[in-house]
């Protein structure tokens, strides 16, 4: 285990319209970040349908990235620009996995590092497993999903918490800031840019339909397909069929998903993966690639690379 402690970086936040595409997946709309000419690194974010977070949350990492891979991040299906789920049936998991697959396709890409954070970890790691051929290597960023739950850490309280203190009637940029802010050590990197493009983001009638699909079928739909599958890839890492080089990276002030449970997963991934390491990031909470960019760039790229 390595810990990693800088102060809080001073963040330019932009994102160059010039990198950004759109592709039709299987008739999903899907949106995209490419830059970069290295082996390819493929970016998913956090979060899950009608989730405010997007590819714009590597906002501070993309350049910097990009000097070593092509670097691909996109909208996962039902967040950001990418169209939403088909039908109401479609809320689940396999329709996640299936969107993620079929753009992977799409790129005409044989092998890439799969980078998740939070939920995108999970996405990434269950790639890993059902497709170990199309994964170099594979890094976990503060995933709470992937962890092995924690009776004192119920999982969806911080979010419920965070919900609940929105006061009535808040105009966007307060409902926005709300999360990150909540799970910042330090706010330098939620700049009114990244704000701007969330606000942006949380006023498309898409992710308004999103959303209260969600309040819908969040708790008959998308919750049992997400819980079935954390059981299974839980049990396949403990069977060993977990193959890839693994890096976990986690921020030390993580308040949504405590840094003991990112202990937890490096021990049950280490005891089958002979190549896994984790770092861990002090100062930095939940989004620690946004809050030490550079430390979690060089890191990243010193284990894809060396």
């Amino acid at each position: 285990m390595s810990l990693i402690s800088l102060a809080p970086e001073q963040c330019q936040d932009s994102l160059d319209s010039n990198k950004l595409y759109f592709i039709d997946v299987k008739g999903i709309q899907t949106r995209f970040y490419k830059d970069g000419q290295g082996e390819p690194l493929i970016l998913l974010h956090g979060g899950n349908f009608g989730s405010l977070y997007s590819l714009d949350s590597w906002s501070l990492n993309l350049p910097g990235l990009a000097k070593e891979f092509q670097v691909i991040a996109l909208d996962k299906i039902g967040q950001g620009y990418t169209d939403n789920p088909e039908t109401d049936a479609d809320y689940t998991y396999e329709r996640l996995f299936a969107h993620t697959c079929d753009f992977f396709r799409s790129q005409g890409i044989e092998k890439a590092h799969w980078v998740g954070h939070s939920r995108g970890a999970h996405l990434a790691t269950y790639v890993a497993l059902q497709h170990p051929e199309w994964v170099k290597s594979l890094i976990m960023v503060d995933t709470s999903t992937t962890a092995p739950e924690e009776p004192t850490i119920p999982s969806g309280q911080f979010y419920a918490e965070v919900e609940a203190m929105i006061p009535p009637g808040a105009d966007y940029a307060t409902i926005v800031r709300s999360e990150p802010e909540a799970q910042a050590f330090s706010k330098e990197q939620i700049t009114d840019d990244f704000i701007s493009r969330m606000e942006t983001i949380f006023q498309l009638s898409k992710m308004q339909l999103a959303r209260e699909k969600m309040r819908i079928l969040g708790a008959s739909t998308w919750i049992p397909s997400l819980n079935k599958k954390r059981e299974e890839v839980l049990a396949r890492i403990a069977e060993g069929e977990l193959r890839v080089p693994t890096l976990i990276m986690w921020g030390y002030n993580d308040r949504s998903a405590p840094f003991s449970l990112g202990i937890n997963l490096y021990e049950k991934v280490c005891r089958t993966v002979p190549s896994a390491e984790l770092y861990v990031v002090n100062g930095a909470g939940h989004y620690s690639f946004r809050e030490q960019p550079q430390a979690f760039n060089t890191t990243l790229k010193s284990f894809c690379l060396r």
